[in-house]
């Protein structure tokens, strides 16, 4: 298609007056397109698509450099938003940031939701690390040394008081318990009445349910009172 205007050319100049010699119109015509050859291989060739330059395929060093480069924005990216989530429970649970910090990092460690996970701590200890309850529950997540030790042997009491090792071995507990039920009201109710209990009135048809649920996820405690007999 590029060539008609200038077959158009060609055929205007080649329609002479009828007293051009017809000799003379036909040697023009070789001259003509002889003249023309030159130009039209210039634009076919300005046409034709250059030669594509060729791709380097990087290195081994250079692609473990830029997965190094890329594994530590990702990283930083993380961070920064962990801490923000931090930040937002800090404020809405009135805690320091450090143990937010330490409660949002062992959810995430033991694959629990974050909420759920501040919401036990508030319902099982008010966050107080050193919180030691009648029966001899321990700390954060009010765990018995001997779920302890069967989650994680050789923890003592001792390191139960601290909050890390705390959270992470309750968290672990709870994590356990939605798996066993996959539902997260029976596994709440199961972590503070026990899976054996749980079980027992499920086998019978009773419904376990206590009002400790209620307690951890909307801070209500009513019900959970009246069913340990305490006037709320």
């Amino acid at each position: 298609m590029s060539r008609i205007p200038q077959v158009r050319a060609l055929c205007t100049r080649v329609r002479r007056p009828v007293t051009t010699l017809f000799v003379g119109s036909l040697m023009i015509v070789p001259a003509q397109m002889y003249q023309w050859q030159p130009q039209l291989l210039a634009q076919q060739t300005a046409a034709e698509p250059a030669e594509a330059a060729p791709v380097e395929t990087p290195s081994g060093v250079e692609l473990l450099a830029r997965s190094a480069v890329h594994d530590a924005w990702r990283a930083k990216v993380l961070e920064r938003e962990r801490k923000r989530v931090s930040l937002q429970f800090a404020n809405e649970f009135r805690i320091s940031l450090d143990l937010a910090h330490e409660i949002h990092l062992a959810a995430l460690h033991e694959k629990v939701d974050p909420e759920i996970a501040f919401r036990l701590v508030r319902a099982e200890s008010r966050f107080r690390a050193a919180a030691v309850s009648p029966v001899g529950a321990l700390g954060l997540t009010q765990l018995m040394p001997s779920t302890a030790s069967w989650l994680s042997p050789g923890t003592s009491s001792k390191q139960l008081l601290d909050p890390r090792t705390n959270l992470r071995i309750g968290f672990r507990y709870l994590r356990q318990l939605l798996d066993q039920y996959g539902d997260a009201h029976l596994a709440l109710t199961a972590y503070n009445r026990g899976p054996g209990t749980v079980d027992r009135v499920l086998k019978e048809g009773g419904d376990p349910d206590n009002g400790y649920t209620d307690f951890v996820l909307t801070g209500d405690a009513r019900r959970h009172a009246r069913s340990l007999g305490i006037s709320p």
